[in-house]
């Protein structure tokens, strides 16, 4: 940290060293007064205080980020140490936050928002098996779960926001990985003497690992990252900024040639019996000019992403007749946005105010045979939609004797219907304030009201008229949230939080063809919202978190977490009933310690209470005619959520050495994921009874029925990683 007279302390991130890497460390001050006098370094510091969100945030360095363990390197599983974050067994990426749905986070890249961060997203929703983002280049990450900043939109469960370093101003460098799933290349440098560059480039290799492991379904996937940045003056500043992704997943459909086991034999003949071919692709790219004045700051954001999505099911995956067609699904999100905020101060106020336009285009082009309680349907419908959306925001914050106090407002609108086109109908307001109640312990709260836009497969569908169907029943989805806790500052390196929170949900998408609440949904592969709903949903969210976090140069550091929380949505009868995201209890232990001679050793071990759950419905499953058309098993939402998933824990290590050279250094890790080989149990998948050519065994009893049999669900395996750092 950086202190000087006439000016307010601040500190730089925590900052990584390799291999020639001569990092230009830059602190901003804010001017409280003219005379400048001597400037003291001090070493970063957990203590600082955000004004405008003094509660409900957190924030993860780079060391925090580069050697989690178990984490490897993919910052959606990284995010999970951090309180309010429920980590789900299994191969996903869904950041579940405080209770929420997936898609309730928003997610920023040096103030660029990018809807996309992992692999192989699902539509409508913000998870997938691995991460998109390049921890390379991650800086630091701020964590708001509450407070959320009044320029950002408005998530309803977090706002992430990801800082990326800039290249190196010396000279040109290169830093080679291998992870557990892909190869990388990153190449940094200068560009002339006022600019620099970082790029990055990954290749997975999972397609070739699953073949060898005789997996059915077989992905793959490529993205980049890259920052250009360029000095226009001493006031003035432009960054260009991109990532993006293709993702690759088809079906091994000579798994079971050479296997004999039979029940690998019914798991595979399973998978390939309803799981679709998928491609997708995605990118982001968007510009950031910084003017900064005496006293204030100008910034404009110009950008644009995309998103296509599409996916392919046939019968017994035969494409070969176009009556076997079961699923056709093409799709694109395109968005393109401006957004200018203006920041600064006057004496001992601190003000920032802006506004924003977007102009998005979705479009879909659907065939779809289903199952509805009457049998077998077709839906077969293309749409596009164009969308304007705007908003204004402000916000004005001020210190009164060490008492930080913070209020900010936000107005936005959409072009979709009449209702959402008038801002004054989805207001987002913010209070907040810090008390100082010692030198070091801190009383933090927050009250808000904030909102968000449903999704565009939820905009954007349309019925057998060729109609939007939900254009006058859809609305912002609300979330009045208060949040109330205490932070203590023991020294320079920990801190410690407790915190309450209470969200109550309104104008939640219903689905109408099954009566559920949306809330529910988004844990899977495919789409969220491509049918008719109803923002009438009602749900709440409430309860406790705390936090140790430690950082050390040379000593132990690390983070302790636990999070106890209920999440709760109206069913079709207007009963409270848990979420599928109610997981009462999140325990997340994460420590790290150098050990001299440039070794480090780190372990990570959480605990996470099952999730609710919804049982299968028996009956309308195996009758043939579902069964045939679509190979898998449907809920029975009668029951919605009515059985729990097993208790899940897990136990990761991880051990780096390296060694620096001249002109090169070497990073060597292993990473173990389930250490101690804990097993998740979760329900017994049902099928239908098959002989032994894979063909489905009618009921003797009623031929209109298949015969029940159930697949084992036991998942957890010693997963070790051995990486490859490499930078020259």
């Amino acid at each position: 940290s950086a202190a000087a007279p006439g000016f307010n302390q601040a500190s730089s991130e925590e900052q990584l060293i390799t291999y020639d890497k001569r990092n230009k460390i830059t602190i901003s001050l804010e001017s409280i007064a003219d005379q400048i006098g001597e400037v003291n370094i001090r070493r970063s510091s957990l203590q600082k205080r955000n004004a405008g969100s003094p509660v409900s945030a957190q924030e993860l360095s780079i060391r925090e980020i580069e050697r989690n363990p178990g984490g490897n390197r993919d910052i959606s599983k990284i995010i999970q140490s951090l309180p309010g974050v429920i980590s789900i067994p299994g191969f996903r990426n869904d950041v579940v936050i405080r209770g929420g749905a997936p898609a309730e986070n928003k997610f920023y890249l040096d103030g660029i928002e990018i809807p996309v961060i992992n692999h192989f997203q699902t539509q409508g929703s913000t998870g997938g098996p691995v991460g998109l983002l390049n921890v390379n280049f991650i800086k630091k990450v701020d964590f708001f779960t509450g407070a959320y900043p009044v320029n950002k939109s408005n998530g309803l469960s977090s706002v992430i926001d990801f800082q990326q370093i800039e290249g190196n101003k010396e000279k040109g460098k290169y830093r080679f990985t291998v992870g557990s799933s892909d190869l990388g290349l990153t190449a940094d440098g200068p560009i002339g003497k006022k600019a620099t560059y970082i790029f990055s480039a990954r290749q997975s290799y999972l397609q070739g690992l699953f073949t060898v492991l005789g997996l059915p379904f077989l992905p793959n996937f490529i993205d980049y990252q890259g920052k250009v940045n360029i000095d226009l003056g001493k006031r003035d500043k432009l960054s260009i900024i991109t990532v993006g992704a293709f993702d690759f997943f088809r079906l091994n459909t000579g798994v079971n040639d050479n296997i004999t086991d039979s029940v690998q034999l019914k798991s595979n003949r399973y998978i390939l019996g309803y799981l679709p071919d998928y491609n997708q692709w995605n990118y982001a790219f968007g510009t950031v000019y910084t003017h900064f004045g005496k006293k204030n700051k100008t910034q404009v954001f110009l950008s644009r992403n995309m998103l296509n999505n599409e996916t392919n099911k046939y019968v017994d995956n035969d494409d070969s007749d176009p009556d076997n067609l079961i699923l056709n699904y093409v799709s694109t999100e395109e968005e393109n946005k401006l957004r200018v905020e203006h920041s600064g101060r006057f004496k001992r106020w601190k003000w920032m105010f802006g506004g924003g336009t977007e102009f998005a285009q979705y479009g879909i082009d659907n065939t779809n045979r289903f199952v509805t309680v009457a049998g077998p349907q077709k839906r077969m419908f293309v749409s596009n939609l164009d969308l304007f959306k705007y908003s204004a925001f402000g916000q004005f914050s001020r210190s009164f004797s060490g008492t930080l106090v913070s209020a900010s407002m936000r107005l936005d609108g959409s072009s979709y219907n009449s209702h959402m086109q008038n801002p004054l109908n989805q207001p987002t307001i913010s209070l907040s304030t810090s008390v100082p109640l010692s030198r070091r312990i801190f009383f933090n709260a927050n009250v808000g009201q904030f909102h968000q836009l449903p999704t565009y497969s939820i905009l954007g569908f349309r019925n057998d008229q060729n109609e939007l169907d939900n254009l006058n029943r859809t609305k912002y989805i609300r979330n009045r949230m208060v949040s109330a806790g205490f932070q203590y500052n023991k020294g320079q390196e920990t801190k410690i939080t407790l915190e309450g929170f209470y969200k109550a949900y309104s104008n939640y998408p219903f689905e109408l063809d099954d009566s559920i609440n949306l809330a529910n949904l988004g844990a899977d592969f495919g789409v969220v919202g491509n049918q008719p709903t109803s923002s009438f949903g009602m749900g709440r969210a409430y309860g406790m978190e705390f936090l140790i976090q430690r950082r050390s140069r040379s000593g132990l550091y690390g983070i302790v977490s636990y999070t106890l929380a209920w999440s709760q949505f109206e069913d079709k009868n207007g009963e409270y009933i848990a979420s599928s995201w109610d997981s009462r209890h999140t325990v997340s232990l994460t420590a790290g310690k150098p050990l001299g001679k440039n070794w480090e050793i780190g372990a990570k071990w959480r605990l996470v209470t099952g999730r609710p759950y919804t049982p299968d419905d028996i009956q309308r499953s195996l009758r043939t005619t579902n069964w045939d058309l679509r190979n898998v098993a449907f809920p029975d939402y009668q029951r919605l959520n009515a059985e729990r998933l097993s208790n899940f824990n897990q136990f990761d290590i991880r051990v780096d050495k390296v060694w620096y050279k001249k002109k090169w250094s070497l990073n060597l890790y292993l990473d173990i994921q389930n250490f101690f080989n804990a097993k998740y149990f979760g329900p017994e998948t049902l099928i239908a009874a098959q002989d032994e050519n894979g063909r489905p065994v009618a009921d003797p009893n009623n031929p209109d029925f298949y015969s029940a049999d159930y697949i084992p669900n036991e998942t957890g395996t010693v997963l070790p990683t051995i990486g490859i750092i490499l930078d020259f």
